[in-house]
């Protein structure tokens, strides 16, 4: 994160691969907005009264902006065509601002964007008084403990 800048989170407690929240991210990221750091995605879970707690947070560039040119003129695709256009990288590519180049787009970026979280595991999220430690799962006990010792 760099000096002086806005990020703006978005919160969820489903894990991000059930969560709507994820698409609205790769729809967001596919029409401009941008991650605030190289590590978007903070996905714990922590035992609050016994039970456990998901939390999932993404964190967005505040200064990242959304820019939508004026609507394409009316067209009229049978199923065939809509295929078609919508398989083609190129046509895409020629009409960016094409409804069907938009819905290519989001497909992919939620396709990357599972395939991401598919590899992540939550981190386990250990809170004493005002002090948290964030510990992958995958952490080999004496890695755990010393982490836990920080607390």
């Amino acid at each position: 994160m760099k000096e002086g800048q806005q990020v703006l989170f978005l919160r969820d407690d489903q894990p991000p691969l059930k969560s709507d929240l994820t698409n609205l991210v790769a729809a967001a990221m596919i029409c401009g907005f941008e991650f605030a750091n190289h590590k978007p995605l903070l996905d714990t879970l922590e035992e609050v009264n016994g039970e456990p707690k998901r939390s999932v947070t993404w964190s967005l560039d505040g200064a990242s902006k959304a820019t939508f040119r004026p609507q394409f003129t009316e067209a009229t695709f049978d199923l065939a065509e809509f295929r078609q256009s919508f398989e083609s990288l190129e046509w895409c590519r020629a009409n960016p601002d094409h409804p069907i180049a938009y819905l290519r787009a989001f497909s992919d970026a939620l396709s990357s964007l599972r395939n991401e979280l598919r590899a992540q595991k939550p981190l386990l999220l250990v809170r004493r008084g005002k002090r948290f430690a964030l510990i992958p799962q995958d952490a080999d006990p004496a890695k755990k403990a010393e982490l836990l010792a920080m607390l």
